[in-house]
């Protein structure tokens, strides 16, 4: 997999500046692995190819959102009060479940979690 393409498709998804990158890479290998291991072709030409990245691209941002602690949903400390769009972690899942749902002849299902419920084979 093309991790230089994954990590475009990552900035663009995550908006987070290059510079940032770095302490993201592990969790984008991470979620390269993941789909590596459940793709179900053997040698994917290059649309194909560039699905996959897209998918790995948005595992990582999936991952990315319920890790960032940076987004504020609502904070209130006497008169002054915070708020900003913490839809960031939607935005991963709505991203992920949309691109897995148009994938479904790239990737296995296997059990476990992976597409948010258990498969029993």
């Amino acid at each position: 997999m093309n991790t230089e393409g994954v990590n475009a498709r990552f900035l663009l998804f995550s908006g987070i500046e290059s510079s940032e990158l770095p302490r993201w890479q592990p969790v984008i290998e991470d979620a390269c692995r993941a789909i590596s291991a459940r793709c179900i072709v053997p040698s994917p030409d290059e649309e194909q190819q560039k699905r996959l990245e897209a998918l790995a691209a948005a595992y990582a941002f999936r991952l990315f959102s319920r890790c960032g602690g940076e987004q504020i949903s609502s904070f209130t400390a006497g008169d002054v009060h915070i708020t900003s769009s913490a839809g960031a972690e939607d935005k991963g899942e709505a991203l992920w479940k949309s691109l897995c749902e148009d994938s479904t002849d790239l990737l296995k299902s296997g059990s476990g979690f992976f597409f948010e419920r258990i498969v029993m084979e």
